[in-house]
């Protein structure tokens, strides 16, 4: 078991390399056919949190 303990890592290695590849590919294929990725969900939600305190305070 011992000798194959490189070769087991190698092929640990080389799946999650694969997995992120495919996951970057399915990014760029839902930005392609869904019209983008929106990131500032969660920016615009604490800017009207930030404003509703304000107006309570």
């Amino acid at each position: 078991m011992a000798n194959r303990l490189p070769l087991l890592i190698t092929l640990a290695g080389v799946a999650v390399l694969f997995l992120s590849i495919a996951f970057v590919f399915a990014l760029v294929l839902g930005a392609m056919f869904f019209g983008g990725i929106e990131f500032t969900g969660g920016h615009t939600d604490a800017e009207a949190l930030t404003s509703a305190l304000r107006l309570t305070a």
